[in-house]
């Protein structure tokens, strides 16, 4: 097998060496010193596809026993900082945990005794005795029952803080788990176990330090113990297989901690099997005396007087509706929480007669009671950082959030809200990323593209620098904005979001204001195009040059007025967007599928293509040239030979793009993953040494096939040979292919997954900002490198017919400028930070998110409505994530009076 997978790239490499060996017998007239540089990048293919075969046959090095031991001292790092971090941001350690009572559940629901070894039961406030006890278990089993919300998750973060408080040694480090991803029919519990520690602990992913596939060797070596949490988010339908799975896997004598719901737990026993050798233990409802003693301790002094009705029906009434609400301590959190707030009184808690009624009432008012406006500056009882949170975001507003997010969570089958993977919360598109913002970008630098050519003829260069500047930001405003204000009611494609049902009378309204914002922005636009445009003709006409120019009366007007009616074009492909969403149904394609990678790029190349296609009229056609004759004289050239000419050239530069696109495409530049990265440069040397030759081979190969299509793709004049285009076209591939396959290797050599510092959302959002500005800076490089190659060398003007053509593609600073930028932002398309940017604007459009997703995560986490899982959130409890998913009524419902 190993043959029939590594005897391609030498067939590859073979005829790649052939067409090279080619060009080099073409290009040798042009003298030694063109010799010996393609006969350099001969010798450097070679290499290339020398390490390219032996890097893609290299089996890959196993993790040693000492890099193990690092690897599990560096897990237990993370996982003790994550849920440290955790249990204050739940209040389990302010002031101390509530005094939870468990008791023995061995003979409801578990093994023999005799096999456990012992019975088991304590407290959540003495969680020191309860690990001991945990510890004295034969084989260390436990399964943690209890009723939703009775602190079943908050138990099982406060075991995993104080085993790894002081482990005993070779103890396995404790990760706690959501189970609610698992599907035991694809994945057994190891294999889903070695993928989520892979995968929430990007750090282990560092193979210089911890060796290959660390996290899977920890877990098959049982370094890892498995702290489960929520078996009863497992589909009904498959518990009995992932109840099996979980025996099979712990069959090795291995620990387990496993919490689910009483219910559905003592179903699934009596259907299936118990966990083996597995001491349970249940909850016990919160007791009136503990919840007097805890609140007494948690609420300021202060506020004792306010809480003290509460405190009297607790002591008065411990059979009563509010005692029967806090016996359970997700609602004595709710109460503290909810009545917290400036303004509320908690006495309101003894008018519901209903304990249902009651536990409804605080988690509909949990968000209005968190995200309100900050307490006077007297009250100190909530710290800064929380009022700024709480100020933020309007109450409505972060409700709407919440409910989308939970619903995503829900339709996913995700076990946590990922900034990364927030685009799944959109269906493909399928015109392609054309949100409004990109797609101006990409026709602003197409236009850009072309002027900064075109302004080389007359302008002086700060002048041509400053007069691109203006027609790419200027083409790019215009065309952003059209696009986003054509963009028919929101967000068609967001799930879960209602069209708008409006009348006649709205709908003209709407269109009228639209209609006003879009000439308020574009007509003073296409005012400052049109008095460029004319300055750009009159200099022209100025210059000495070859081509005798007069401009024709009222230039800027009507090139105003032609700038301006160009703007409709977006906008009508903005409409027709619209109606392929409401009437397209596009599936979704692996992220390595190749007709997806075509769906993305073909988009971008067209709307570069629109830019350039745009300035080249607007700037060409003013112009009414007469050659070898006196300036007073003028002749009209027929406008479709101008119009061929002009599509000519913009053509050509969407080929360029095209022929870039498709060599970056090939190498994967942009990596292919969904998942955050960061840069490290501090990997040693060697290795990007290794991985060098081997990347600048590939590149060449995908330079030259690609350079060779673009040599019959691309418009030339009918005067130039194939044999001169085959030359041009092949060398300019090759260039590119080179440099990119640099920057390839220097990419794969800095850019790594998360490390121990960067397992929080905001740091791997960082470093994927970075990874994806260094893939902004590599795909500008090349062509900047290619404008100053041929600038230093005359290229252009150059007696050999090839190197000619080379140095007039692309042949001003500007142009080469506007290439490399567009063919950055098609590279950052396929990363992770711009799917999140992306997804973020257009729910942001859609009124479901906030344009920064991520601040509003992190405030709803301050806030303790979420809570922090590596670099994902988790809802605080499920029932509040079902609760408002469900559109339940808002809080502050009348209560029922006692």
């Amino acid at each position: 097998m190993t043959r029939n997978r590594t005897w391609w790239p030498w067939a590859v490499g073979a005829v790649g060496v052939v067409v090279l060996v080619t060009v080099v017998a073409l290009v040798v007239g042009a003298g030694a010193q063109a010799a010996a540089t393609s006969l350099s990048v001969v010798i450097s293919a070679v290499a290339g596809l020398l390490s390219w075969s032996w890097h893609r046959s290299r089996p890959a090095a196993p993790a040693t026993r000492a890099e193990l031991e690092q690897a599990a001292e560096a897990l237990a790092a993370m996982v003790r900082r994550q849920w440290t971090e955790e249990a204050a941001a739940q209040g389990l350690l302010d002031p101390h945990p509530l005094a939870v009572r468990w008791r023995s559940g061995q003979t409801e629901a578990g093994d023999h005794v005799r096999m456990v070894g012992r019975t088991l039961s304590g407290r959540s406030d003495d969680i020191p005795a309860f690990a001991a006890a945990f510890r004295a278990l034969p084989r260390r089993r436990l399964v943690i029952l209890g009723e939703p919300g009775a602190g079943k998750t908050a138990l099982a973060i406060l075991l995993v803080r104080e085993l790894l408080r002081d482990p005993e040694p070779g103890e396995p480090v404790p990760v706690l788990l959501d189970l609610a991803s698992w599907n035991p029919r694809r994945e057994p519990l190891a294999q889903w176990m070695a993928r989520r520690v892979h995968e929430d602990y990007p750090a282990l992913r560092d193979h210089e330090t911890y060796g290959r596939d660390a996290a899977r060797k920890l877990v098959a070596e049982g370094r890892v113990l498995p702290v489960l949490d929520g078996l009863d988010e497992i589909p009904a339908d498959l518990r009995p297989e992932a109840l099996a799975s979980v025996n099979h896997a712990i069959a090795l004598h291995d620990p387990l901690i496993l919490t689910s719901r009483r219910a559905e737990y003592h179903r699934l026993v009596e259907e299936a099997d118990v966990i083996t050798a597995a001491a349970v233990v249940v909850a016990q409802p919160v007791e009136a005396a503990d919840v007097v003693d805890y609140l007494r301790s948690a609420v300021p002094p202060r506020h004792i007087p306010a809480w003290q009705p509460v405190l009297d029906d607790l002591a008065g009434r411990p059979r009563g509706a509010v005692a029967q609400a806090l016996s359970v301590p997700l609602n004595v959190w709710l109460a503290r929480t909810v009545y917290a707030s400036p303004g509320t009184d908690p006495a309101d808690l003894t008018r519901w007669d209903d304990a249902a009624t009651l536990r409804h009432h605080l988690l509909d008012a949990l968000v209005p009671a968190v995200f309100t406006a900050p307490p006077t500056a007297t009250d100190r009882s909530v710290p800064d950082v929380r009022r700024t949170a709480a100020a933020r975001w309007h109450p409505d507003e972060a409700r709407t959030a919440l409910a989308f997010l939970a619903a995503h969570v829900k339709r996913q089958r995700a076990d946590g809200i990922a900034w990364w993977d927030l685009h799944r919360a959109l269906p493909p598109d399928p015109a392609g990323p054309l949100s409004g913002p990109v797609a101006g970008a990409m026709i602003g630098l197409g236009a850009g593209c072309m002027a900064g050519d075109y302004f080389h003829w007359a302008l002086p260069p700060l002048t041509r620098f400053l007069c691109f500047l203006a027609v790419t930001l200027a083409t790019a405003v215009g065309a952003g904005v059209v696009i986003r204000l054509a963009h028919v009611g929101g967000d068609p494609g967001v799930p879960g979001r209602p069209e708008r049902v409006r009348g006649g009378r709205h709908m003209a309204g709407e269109i009228l204001r639209r209609i006003g914002i879009g000439c308020a922005v574009i007509l003073p636009l296409a005012a400052g195009m049109g008095a460029l445009i004319e300055y750009w003709a009159e200099a022209v006409e100025r210059a000495d040059t070859d081509i005798e120019v007069i401009v024709p009366p009222y230039t800027g007007i009507k090139a105003g007025i032609a700038w301006a009616l160009f703007m409709v074009l977006p906008a009508l492909g903005a409409l027709c967007v619209t109606a392929l969403r409401r009437r397209a149904r596009a599936g979704r394609h692996p992220a390595g599928d190749l007709g997806a990678g075509v769906r993305r790029i073909l988009p971008y190349v067209v709307l570069f293509w629109l830019g350039a296609q745009a300035a080249g009229i607007l700037l060409y056609m003013p112009l009414r040239q007469v050659t070898g004759e006196a300036p007073t004289r003028i002749v009209f050239i027929t406008p479709a030979e101008d119009l061929v000419f002009v599509s000519r050239r913009a053509a050509s530069r969407a080929c360029v793009l095209l022929l870039i696109a498709g060599v970056m495409a090939g190498l994967r530049l942009s990596g292919g993953s969904s998942r955050p990265a960061r840069l490290d440069f501090r990997a040693p040397v060697r290795v990007l040494a290794a991985m060098l030759p081997a990347c600048l081979g590939r590149g060449l190969l995908f330079g030259l096939v690609l350079g060779t299509v673009l040599a019959f793709m691309a418009p030339w004049g009918p005067m130039i040979a194939w044999s001169t285009r085959l030359v041009a076209c092949g060398g300019f591939g090759a260039f590119f292919g080179l440099l990119f396959g640099l920057g390839l290797a220097v990419l794969r050599w800095a850019r790594v997954p998360a490390d121990l510092e960067q397992e929080t959302p905001q740091s791997t959002l960082r470093g994927e900002r970075a990874a994806a500005a260094a893939l902004l800076v590599f795909a500008l490089v090349p062509p900047l490198a290619k404008w100053f190659i041929a600038f230093e060398g005359h290229f252009a003007g150059s007696d050999i017919q090839a190197v000619d053509a080379v140095g007039r593609w692309l042949e001003t600073l500007e142009a080469n400028a506007a290439m490399g930028l567009a063919a950055g932002l098609l590279a950052v398309s396929g990363t992770a930070y711009f799917a999140y940017r992306e997804a973020g604007l257009r729910l942001a459009a859609a009124r479901r998110l906030p344009s920064r997703p991520l601040s509003f995560l992190e405030d709803a986490r301050m806030l303790s409505v979420l809570r922090r899982v590596g670099p994902v959130y988790h809802f605080c409890h499920a029932e509040f994530q079902d609760r408002i998913v469900s559109g339940a009524a808002t809080a502050g419902g009348a209560p029922q009076q006692a």
